[in-house]
């Protein structure tokens, strides 16, 4: 637990209320134990996706379209999220979340492997977002770096895992491996004089990433 109760509980009574399709996608998500980011980074991706008057952006993980919908609102009609997705059966579950929405139309889903996906890629993005396998972000990181326009964000997901990174060690949640992969990215972003990097206590831990002008 990265928040003590106390903390939690006052943050969950100063939610909002959400639309019906969000709250369905919630449930399900709970339901079936699915890894959606939580409302809050989601809100929150919208809301740099907005303030940074993004036109393209890039989700690492797809899921069932939570993050990418909250994403897809937020851009102008023009605007676009590229989304990479393993699942087939995942993919077509966000397909059919975003098709009730006049904005899912903004989602593009590649379905295979993002370490095969992305290379392929030659738009330049203005958001990315990171929100798959833990072990895999290192790449997923470079990657991303190499298609980011010099101004923009990349926003990383699960960077704490519910204080599993701080202490070291995995639990029967978040693999071992998937910790040491959070703790070598999260000393390289902090590391490196290129980048600016700020890991926030949001969710499972939140990282923001931009190069330094």
């Amino acid at each position: 637990m990265i928040l003590e109760q106390t903390t939690r509980d006052y943050l969950d009574a100063l939610r909002g209320p959400v639309d019906p399709l969000v709250a369905e996608m919630e449930a399900y998500a709970a339901e079936h134990g699915v890894p959606i980011a939580p409302r809050e980074t989601a809100v929150m991706l919208a809301m740099l996706a907005r303030a940074a008057g993004a036109r393209f952006v890039l989700e690492i993980g797809l899921a069932i379209g939570y993050s990418a919908l909250h994403i897809a609102r937020a851009l102008p009609a023009y605007g676009k999220v590229i989304s990479l997705e393993h699942d087939m059966h995942m993919a077509s579950l966000a397909r059919t979340y975003l098709a009730r929405d006049p904005a899912g139309a903004r989602v593009e889903i590649l379905l295979g492997e993002a370490q095969e996906t992305l290379p392929d890629l030659r738009e330049i993005f203005d958001v990315i977002f990171i929100d798959a396998d833990k072990a895999g972000y290192p790449g997923y990181l470079e990657a991303a770096l190499e298609r980011l326009r010099k101004t923009g964000l990349i926003v990383i997901d699960n960077l704490l895992m519910d204080g599993r990174v701080p202490a070291g060690r995995g639990d029967a949640h978040w693999s071992q491996r998937s910790v040491d992969a959070a703790l070598e990215l999260n000393r390289h972003l902090a590391d490196d004089p290129g980048l600016d990097f700020v890991l926030l206590p949001l969710g499972d831990g939140v990282g923001l990433v931009q190069r330094r002008s």
